[in-house]
């Protein structure tokens, strides 16, 4: 920005003592005739030519220092504050000094980033790769102060988590509405004796899935329990419920549902489906602690485990 009060020094000792200095076209004219008027062209002069337009409104030395009075009360006390704004053809020095009255740090190394706990839970860590880039674009590119590189990262990071909580409960809506139209077919086919295959199916997983590898550093690993780990919602699936039910029944492992005679469960394979069953709804609660008894898998867990009681009290 232009600063009309550097003129002033420069202005008064030219009419102070600057040739004729008297405004009658005499000699080297100067800037400021005896009256404090200006002499005609004065903005002409090369160092003023590229802000004529501006100065050429005032017609002496009080209207000049008034309006620098006025510039300073509508930008601020401070004068360092009213510089250049820098164009695509400035200088380094005009950078530098727009930087620094906007609080621009020297280095892209001034700028301090607060990553919240709360981010870093929900999307993970900022890589340093990607922080020594945001620091270089908001440096050169854009001229920010710390203050606001922080809050524009602030504003992004909580947009992308926006983005995530919104993308997780779309998620959670399909899998609900998978898991109902599962629980649907699966009733609609077992009746009354749901609940019992159900407990059957799973135990014949445990009973056939369980099994031991060795992993990399020699330990030895269950992988039905890492499946159940990563996806711990696989134990009330309905669809995988369906394929254990059938496969029982191709090897010929009996159940018992109506009159029918099958295998009933052990008291063992009872209280273990029961203990998966609670440590699942704990979870269900801990992820959603206000609605998380109205979640449709809750409810479906809570008719398993009065099926199990009974059978264990027999």
């Amino acid at each position: 920005m232009f600063n009309i009060f550097s003129l002033l020094p420069i202005l008064m000792a030219d009419g102070d003592g600057g040739g004729d200095g008297g405004g009658d076209g005499g000699g080297d004219t100067g800037f400021v005739g005896s009256d404090g008027t200006f002499n005609d062209g004065w903005t002409g002069r090369e160092e003023f030519k590229d802000h004529a337009d501006t100065l050429g409104r005032y017609k002496n030395v009080t209207e000049l220092a008034k309006g620098h009075v006025e510039l300073r009360k509508k930008f601020g006390k401070n004068p360092d504050s009213m510089v250049e704004i820098p164009s695509e053809t400035s200088g380094d020095d005009v950078r530098a000094a727009w930087g620094k009255a906007n609080g621009v740090p020297e280095t892209v190394d001034g700028y301090e980033y607060n990553y919240s706990e709360d981010f870093a839970t929900k999307l993970g860590p900022v890589s340093d790769e990607k922080m020594s880039a945001a620091k270089e674009f908001a440096h050169k590119e854009l001229g920010l102060s710390n203050a606001k590189f922080q809050k524009l990262l602030d504003f992004y990071h909580t947009n992308l988590s926006s983005d995530v909580d919104s993308g997780n409960v779309q998620m959670a809506e399909l899998n609900n509405k998978r898991f109902e139209d599962g629980s649907t077919i699966l009733k609609g086919q077992w009746l009354d004796g749901t609940d019992e295959r159900t407990a059957a199916a799973l135990a014949h997983l445990q009973k056939y899935g369980e099994i031991e590898v060795k992993g990399k550093d020699g330990e030895m690993i269950n992988p039905l329990e890492k499946l159940f780990e990563e996806a711990p919602q696989l134990k009330q699936s309905p669809w995988l419920t369906m394929i254990m039910d059938n496969m029982r029944s191709k090897m010929g492992e009996a159940g018992r549902v109506g009159g029918k005679d099958f295998s009933a469960l052990s008291a063992e394979g009872i209280q273990s489906q029961i203990d998966t069953i609670n440590d699942r709804q704990a979870a269900i609660q801990r992820e959603d602690v206000v609605n998380g008894k109205n979640n449709r898998e809750f409810k479906r867990n809570e008719e398993r485990l009065i099926v199990l009681w009974q059978q264990k009290c027999k």
